[in-house]
């Protein structure tokens, strides 16, 4: 990506924030709840997906592609935030912790013979 390509991008970034900024708040809320009723079901790993798809379809069917794009980057940015507060707790790198689950993914998909996610 040249100079002009990557000012072209974040212009672009930009306004998206500030075009998705006043639906941050539900977005929060709707990743809370999330995280809360599915994460009670994280000894069923089968389970999980599924619950966490009809969540993504219920945002983009009830609420439209605005607020489900505002919930992805919710979902984003705490996802970035556990990860480095693993990190810390762990007393590992940021990168290690991705490097566990990254292999637990794969070995998951190749005993499933599926793509990776």
């Amino acid at each position: 990506m040249d100079k002009e390509q990557r000012r072209k991008m974040l212009m672009e970034v930009h306004a998206e924030r500030d075009r998705l900024l006043p639906l941050r708040a539900e977005a929060t809320r709707t990743t809370i709840e999330m995280v809360r009723k599915n994460a009670a079901h994280v000894s069923d790993p089968d389970l999980v997906p599924y619950l966490n798809l009809a969540y993504i379809l219920g945002v983009k069917r009830g609420l439209g592609e605005d607020q489900l794009l505002a919930f992805a980057l919710s979902l984003a940015n705490w996802t970035v935030a556990m990860i480095a507060d693993i990190a810390r707790f762990t007393g590992s790198t940021v990168e290690e912790v991705v490097d566990v689950y990254e292999t637990e993914i794969l070995a998951a998909a190749q005993d499933n013979d599926e793509e990776p996610a």
